[in-house]
């Protein structure tokens, strides 16, 4: 399936919402329905609470503004609270009951379930849900924590409208920068050291018959501060997984020399992938399909959950 044609289009518009909210593609992603914004800190939780609801706000962790979710798969959604900042908390009650219903008959298709909240090694605390969409359409994520109730809205689209690679599809060969042959990416790396992790290509290491944790990130400028934490935690855990070969790629070619975001170009891992957000950990076996995907954020069991499939 081709990537869009637009990819850099989209992204600019997600990153110029960034901006106008700080930390926060997170925060300005969306919030529970009804609610009017930031509100005051609960003191129960710590985490905001709506104003006129006095009930917790949610914030999704995942790409409400482009076709992300699709039907007739697995799906990983990461939901997190608003902290009194209007960002994502990081730190929020675990754990949380979880149900996911259809908008227009209210069936339920995942739930009632309890999620542990997770923020071991990542700046922002969140409850990852597992749901399958049994067709396109708008669903609700309900969300009960401690006495208070949240909900999120999730637009589920038909899989041949997103361009994302999906568990059980083959990864897509790119020619990723290297130390010998940069391929215009400068610099390869933006964590300060540099990783470990391009000693080869993308498209070499599909091709060794070994599983694979390509991460895509970038330290130096993630909209959402969790790029450089992500990547930590891959160098923490690889010494735990020889089996695995470990590969990063930087989501701008030239960001670092214009000293902004703003006008960058996007490295072809991005445009190949389709990718409008990051961080992204691609986990594939050793036949190059995809295991397990993890967008946005994620924390120490998560990723060790993430690896295991493959080690």
């Amino acid at each position: 399936m081709p990537p869009p044609s637009d990819p850099i289009t989209r992204r600019a518009l997600l990153v110029g919402v960034a901006g106008l909210a700080g930390t926060g593609l997170l925060a300005a992603c969306g919030s529970s329905r009804g609610s009017t914004g930031s509100g005051a800190s609960s003191p129960r939780t710590g985490v905001a609470v709506d104003p006129k609801t006095h009930q917790p706000i949610a914030v999704p962790l995942f790409d409400v503004g482009d076709p992300y979710v699709v039907s007739g798969t697995e799906q990983r959604l990461v939901v997190g609270l608003q902290g009194p900042d209007g960002a994502a908390a990081a730190r929020i009650p675990s754990p949380a009951e979880v149900t996911v219903r259809s908008d227009a008959t209210h069936q339920v298709v995942a739930g009632p379930m309890t999620v542990a909240a997770h923020h071991d090694g990542t700046p922002i605390a969140y409850y990852p849900i597992l749901a399958t969409f049994p067709a396109p359409g708008t669903y609700v994520i309900e969300l009960r924590v401690d006495a208070g109730r949240t909900t999120q809205a999730v637009q589920v689209s038909d899989p041949k409208d997103v361009h994302l690679v999906q568990r059980g599809q083959p990864m897509r060969p790119v020619d990723t920068p290297t130390p010998a042959d940069h391929r215009g990416v400068e610099p390869i790396c933006t964590r300060s050291p540099m990783c470990a992790f391009h000693s080869m290509t993308l498209t070499d290491a599909l091709k060794t018959g070994k599983p694979t944790a390509f991460l895509v990130s970038t330290p130096e400028f993630c909209q959402i501060g969790v790029c450089g934490p992500s990547l930590d935690l891959l160098i923490e855990a690889a010494p735990r997984h020889p089996g695995v070969q470990f590969l990063h790629a930087e989501v701008y070619t030239d960001a670092a020399r214009l000293g902004s975001i703003q006008g960058a170009k996007l490295t072809p891992a991005v445009v190949t992938y389709a990718l409008t957000y990051e961080p992204v950990l691609f986990v594939a076996d050793g036949r190059g399909r995809l295991v397990d995907r993890l967008d946005n954020v994620f924390d120490r069991a998560d990723l060790e959950a993430a690896l295991a499939t493959v080690s």
